[in-house]
């Protein structure tokens, strides 16, 4: 985030009194917290078992205790090209309330209180990897979007996680052409209009580095695998994705 723009940004958090954006709980001034308590501790969370892959949950426990290795259908389809990817929670009720108040509001000190839940995420998912020497960076939005907001949502993301884990960040992808709103297109499509989306200027900046992919939401993995294509071909000696939710589209697990 530009220096300007968190100064200001910061400002009403100093001199106005504030409320939590999801209950209305007033937040005491000089509280640095975007979120009141409650409303933090009760948003839902991921719980294994899940596709270690993709890290989307299945709704059977007990069938999965005889094969706790087994991936989803679409990463056995589709492998994925990074190694794994991890969500905090769902793309349902509160945690899909926070992200369209970033998203469409400008709610950006929402985006870098999870920043520190992502944080959390990394250490309990991707311990050996935080250890390494290790990149975080973002999938960038599309001009478009970053004229009409002024900021990128998944870049303060990533810095915010980058500062919890004590880790370098750097904007390593650049966003070519502007692309439709993909919510309703199946993985297929979704693969298809993001071949050339991407590209990586810098390869020096990902060269035998162990990358952790920040973005907001995961849907089918689609514009994360595109990420990773472009980043692997740069020289990353791996990719791993962490996003503040997963959608919800895996109804059980088929072998």
């Amino acid at each position: 985030m530009h220096p300007l723009f968190k100064f200001l940004s910061a400002i009403p958090d100093v001199f106005l009194p504030k409320s939590c954006p999801l209950c209305g709980e007033a937040i005491p001034l000089g509280d640095g917290r975007a979120l009141c308590e409650g409303c933090l501790e009760s948003l839902d969370r991921s719980r294994p078992p899940w596709c270690p892959t993709c890290g989307k949950p299945f709704r059977s426990e007990a069938a999965l205790s005889h094969s706790p290795d087994h991936l989803c259908s679409e990463c056995r389809e589709h492998p994925p090209s990074f190694e794994a990817a991890r969500a905090f929670g769902p793309y349902e009720g509160s945690l899909r309330e926070l992200i369209q108040l970033i998203k469409f509001r400008g709610y950006t000190s929402l985006a870098t209180e999870l920043g520190s839940e992502l944080s959390r995420l990394a250490r309990e998912e991707y311990p050996e990897i935080i250890s390494s020497d290790s990149l975080i960076t973002h999938v960038p939005i599309d001009r478009d979007r970053w004229r009409e907001r002024g900021f990128d949502q998944a870049k303060i993301l990533a810095q915010s996680t980058a500062d919890h884990l004590g880790l370098a960040f750097a904007s390593t992808l650049e966003r070519g052409a502007s692309t439709s709103p993909q919510t309703r297109l199946p993985a297929s499509a979704r693969r298809k209009i993001l071949r050339g989306v991407f590209s990586a200027p810098s390869a020096e900046r990902v060269s035998g580095k162990n990358v952790i992919l920040v973005d907001d939401v995961l849907t089918t993995g689609s514009t994360a695998g595109a990420c990773s294509r472009v980043l692997k071909k740069s020289g990353a000696a791996s990719v791993s994705v962490l996003t503040i939710c997963h959608t919800v589209i895996q109804r059980r697990a088929s072998w």
